[in-house]
């Protein structure tokens, strides 16, 4: 039994390493919306003529005001806020008044909420992410009720934003595996994810991939490890598998590496939580003090 869990680990290890070596395409930022509002279209730099929000209609009146109103305010923000996927068709009444509470909330903020706010913005790698996930999660906060205006979302960290707004039971949400990879631009975000929805399982119950494991919501480090590398190198990031191995060289557990903005090299391991600081995501230098490794990355 035990070679043969050992010849079913090395099969799955070569199978996320090989798997994960096909070219995965990096997204783009979505076209912000405010194109579509002539008194700001007027102000921005042209669009490629083969973009397809030139063929879109303008935006409703009430949303042209809102969104002239914030770009007044803050219009690096406005744009940010136009790039949200609620903007990129036609908004409605729900994404409408959160529109209008985020403005109010705009128009009122402290020097320490822009902070926050600032901070926020900067989760993802902006030339990559389509959009703002804080930014489109407070958005969720603001269209369920006038609640979250006493309990200001922009003092939030983003944990309690997250906690708050990612409800996984809404399943319009959370089914569509592109949509949500998209979501999860940043190793923050994956993390959340990963813990709040990931069941490790042993070897032989292993789903074999990144798509397998968003579906069954459960596997082992090299599934884990396939859906962090998807999503990172979707993102942006540089990211790679590398197998974990013992002191006398045997590969037991593989893990997820990359490179953050900050430049330095981390390691994202969910499928093992007393591994690295417990909490998914340990400095790779730290790591290694407790966990050897052997890097089989990626080209």
């Amino acid at each position: 039994m035990k070679r043969t869990g050992r010849l079913l680990f090395l099969f799955l290890l070569f199978h996320v390493l090989m798997g994960s070596c096909a070219t995965i395409q990096r997204t783009q930022p979505n076209v912000t919306a405010l194109y579509r509002i002539p008194a700001i279209e007027a102000q921005l730099p042209p669009l490629e003529a083969k973009s397809p929000l030139l063929a879109r209609e303008p935006l409703p009146p009430p949303v042209q005001a809102l969104f002239q109103e914030l770009y007044a305010l803050d219009s690096s923000l406005a744009l940010e806020i136009g790039k949200l996927p609620e903007f990129q068709g036609q908004p409605g009444q729900r994404q409408i008044s959160a529109l209008a509470r985020f403005t109010d909330l705009i128009a009122d903020a402290t020097p320490e909420e822009k902070s926050n706010l600032a901070n926020l913005l900067e989760v993802g790698q902006p030339e990559f992410r389509r959009y703002c996930v804080p930014l489109q999660a407070i958005f969720w906060l603001l269209e369920q009720d006038e609640t979250y205006l006493k309990h200001n979302p922009l003092r939030y960290p983003l944990q309690d934003i997250l906690n708050y707004a990612w409800d996984f039971t809404e399943e319009s949400r959370w089914r569509d595996f592109e949509v949500v990879t998209d979501r999860l631009n940043s190793p923050e975000l994956i993390n959340y994810y990963e813990r709040a929805n990931f069941t490790y399982v042993s070897h032989g119950e292993c789903p074999g991939s990144a798509k397998g494991i968003f579906k069954s919501k459960k596997g082992c480090c090299s599934d884990y490890t396939a859906f962090s590398v998807y999503c990172l190198r979707k993102a942006g990031y540089d990211a790679k598998a590398i197998k974990v191995v013992s002191p006398t060289g045997r590969a037991y557990h593989v893990v997820c590496e990359y490179e953050d903005r900050d430049g330095k090299k981390y390691i994202m391991d969910n499928s093992c939580r007393i591994c690295g600081n417990g909490e998914g995501i340990t400095e790779k230098k730290e790591y290694t003090r407790e966990l050897p490794q052997i890097g089989l990355g990626y080209i």
